[in-house]
């Protein structure tokens, strides 16, 4: 679904049928948006804005692929298989698939194209964070009794900011350190999606999509509820920002 700031209106852009999509992210380049569907093993893509909004499979006959990243300056694209516990990389049209790592329960990937590196969320361990041909590998933020399954990066600033299951939203320096809570929801659940744009953090707390000024102590504003759950959102950056959301009917 599209989810327009502005006029706060909602526009259904495909329907998915009933797969698991814990991610999206836009090429500006081609513009494409991909996405990975958990329970049909593949990721897909379709051409956004436009009125045709055909599915072109990408890449297919996968586990569980989860998180989803892309290089926009090598026309690559990553993704995380869960089941499998790997990370793997393509051509942006699905060819060459690389194995490029394996890990012990990742979920989330996120690049810092400009800096060239990639952070990884295993989800019980902590965020990994790395050199894209995978040297300089460092764990820099490390989860206790508390998994997280949704990170994002602030480019802007160098910050990571990340929801884990007892609804802290915290937020740490891109090297682990300087850890914050910015925002608490004090509901045990999965987080499943979060983008920070600008000023703003837009996060989905089940059937709600809210947005959060950056600074603490602010108060989230509901700009949409669903009928159910909502499992990932892309802020498309232009005027009168539009919200990519998918939601697991």
């Amino acid at each position: 679904m599209e989810f327009d700031t502005d006029t706060r209106s909602v526009n259904v852009l495909l329907e998915l049928g009933i797969p698991f999509v814990y991610a999206i992210d836009y090429n500006y380049q081609n513009r494409y948006i991909y996405i990975p569907r958990s329970n049909y093993h593949d990721i897909v893509r379709f051409a956004y804005p436009s009125n045709n909004t055909t599915l072109q499979t990408v890449v297919q006959s996968l586990s569980y692929p989860t998180g989803i990243a892309v290089d926009s300056a090598n026309d690559h694209l990553y993704w995380i298989d869960s089941n499998k516990g790997q990370l793997s990389r393509c051509n942006l049209d699905g060819s060459n698939v690389t194995v490029l790592s394996t890990f012990i329960s990742p979920l989330v990937i996120r690049l810092d194209v400009i800096n060239r590196w990639m952070y990884i969320v295993d989800r019980n361990t902590g965020i990994l964070k790395s050199r894209f041909d995978l040297s300089d590998r460092r764990t820099i933020t490390n989860f206790t009794s508390t998994p997280v399954r949704c990170m994002d990066i602030d480019t802007e600033e160098n910050r990571l900011y990340w929801i884990n299951h007892d609804g802290d939203m915290k937020s740490a320096k891109n090297d682990g350190s300087d850890v914050k809570t910015i925002h608490s929801t004090n509901v045990r659940r999965d987080y499943n999606a979060i983008h920070v744009v600008g000023s703003n953090i837009y996060y989905a707390n089940d059937n709600q999509l809210l947005m959060l000024s950056k600074t603490s102590g602010s108060t989230p504003t509901v700009l949409y509820n669903d009928t159910s759950s909502i499992c990932s959102i892309f802020v498309f950056n232009q005027s009168g920002m539009l919200i990519n959301i998918y939601s697991q009917k």
